[in-house]
């Protein structure tokens, strides 16, 4: 058989045919672990608009349920926050979504969980959204046990991923989102759990005032103290913003029925949050102290923002293979 090409020059070499290093192959844009990285983000935005468009239709009221023959679901309890305070999902689902997108359009190499798509923090993060889902509708339908059970597991799934994602990356980006969101959550349940206790305590009759009034006070002082350790033990001014809006969000929702138990909780409001945010240091050099010492970069987040700076291996050979191809082109 002749052979064609009869002016002697070496056969011009397809990009099919040239060999990439194991690198490209596992990292490459075109490789599988792009594709897999796909998979985890559109699994991951479908569970959070799944959550979102849940959420906004319980807040809405389509989803709830109240049966009228139960006496009970139509005792309240104190603590709870009343709609505007509510609003605060909004924030909440921004970050997130600020979140979703840094982490889709960046260059992140996350350990994946052995042979599955997923990453650490996609499989929590899904897996916070769906169990979110689920607590809407038991929450709704005034299931109480069920509705106390997923928020505490989702509370428990989205601390974990502030704690990951604060080990791996310092900026505010990286925490903010998932401190306030789990600070929110941490609220939530608060208010679940009062709402089922309650419930079950007025089978023979509605709560004392005076009952209600003393586990409103102590619910509040408790998240203001969580608050506090989180804002000097781990410098998570977040939650601290979070516990103050809700707090005397209550407050002043209760000023129509107690108004001692309303003074009390803002007035703890504002010495919590003068403890908190006054710098200290600036009024006076041995008060110092009290602020919260910043915490330096670990060692794990320093090589996390070396490897977001350095240059990567696909981008290393998506570069050559552009110029590869405009080489090419130009000797045709």
């Amino acid at each position: 058989m002749a052979d064609n090409n009869t002016h002697g020059a070496p056969p011009r070499r397809t990009d099919a045919a040239s060999p990439q290093p194991p690198e490209a192959r596992r990292t490459g844009r075109g490789g599988n672990g792009r594709r897999e990285h796909d998979v985890e983000m559109i699994v991951a935005w479908v569970s959070f608009a799944a959550l979102i468009v849940v959420m906004a239709l319980a807040q809405a009221g389509v989803l709830v349920h109240v049966d009228m023959n139960d006496a009970r679901q139509r005792v309240h309890s104190w603590f709870s926050a009343p709609r505007y305070v509510q609003l605060i999902w909004i924030p909440v689902y921004l970050l997130l979504a600020v979140w979703l997108v840094r982490v889709g359009n960046g260059r992140r190499h996350a350990k994946r969980l052995g042979r599955a798509r997923f990453t650490m923090l996609g499989a929590l993060f899904t897996a916070a959204c769906l169990v979110g889902v689920g607590w809407v509708f038991a929450w709704a339908f005034k299931n109480y046990p069920a509705s106390v059970t997923l928020i505490v597991v989702q509370t428990a799934l989205v601390w974990t991923l502030w704690f990951l994602s604060r080990r791996d990356d310092a900026s505010v980006w990286g925490w903010a989102p998932f401190s306030l969101w789990g600070s929110w959550l941490i609220v939530e349940t608060l208010v679940d759990i009062a709402r089922a206790v309650t419930y079950y305590v007025s089978k023979d009759g509605a709560m004392s005032g005076t009952a209600q009034s003393v586990a409103t006070i102590a619910l509040a002082l408790a998240l203001l103290a969580a608050a506090c350790l989180a804002r000097f033990r781990f410098d998570d001014w977040v939650f601290g913003l979070v516990s103050l809006w809700s707090v005397v969000g209550i407050a002043i929702h209760l000023m129509d029925v107690s108004k001692f138990t309303a003074v009390v909780i803002i007035a703890l409001a504002a010495v919590t949050a003068v403890f908190m945010y006054v710098p200290w240091k600036r009024v006076s050099g041995r008060l110092g102290t009290i602020e919260p010492r910043r915490q330096e970069p670990t060692k794990v987040q320093r090589e996390a923002k070396r490897s977001l700076d350095a240059p990567h291996v696909e981008d290393f050979h998506a570069d050559v293979a552009g110029t590869d191809g405009r080489r090419e082109g130009a000797s045709r």
